[in-house]
């Protein structure tokens, strides 16, 4: 439990930054992230690599990879974590390309610039109230 307290915070402002452009200000993202393969597959790599460089017990790796499936899509949080697991099983190219990238490229300090230029590049900024920010 207390690996989770030291790492979650780390982990979860390394995304927060990097999807901050796009977000509303209500903290959403663009309802579209959810079809994609590539964002899931690179949200669950940097879970991953973070937790190989930092080795992580398998416990604290699921509670990080809860808290940041929650921090990307709320209250998708648990069906994209569904549909993550079923692209990794069918290892669909796009969500495999992100999660093998992103796990190699993650170190012990999280530089997401790589995934911040993708998201900004693939993905409009969310609106809140039908009022683009």
């Amino acid at each position: 439990m207390f690996s989770a307290a030291i790492h979650k915070p780390i982990l979860l402002r390394a995304l927060s930054d990097c999807l901050d452009p796009i977000r509303s200000d209500l903290g959403n993202v663009h309802p579209d992230m959810r079809q994609s393969p590539y964002i899931s597959g690179a949200i669950l790599g940097i879970c991953r690599g973070y937790a190989n460089k930092q080795k992580l017990r398998e416990s604290v790796v699921n509670k990080l990879i809860d808290n940041a499936f929650e921090e990307v899509f709320r209250s998708e949080s648990l069906n994209m974590q569904t549909k993550a697991k079923n692209w990794l099983n069918v290892e669909n190219a796009d969500f495999m390309d992100a999660y093998t990238h992103a796990k190699s490229a993650t170190e012990v300090e999280l530089n997401l610039d790589w995934l911040g230029q993708y998201v900004q590049m693939h993905f409009k900024k969310a609106s809140t109230l039908r009022q683009p920010l």
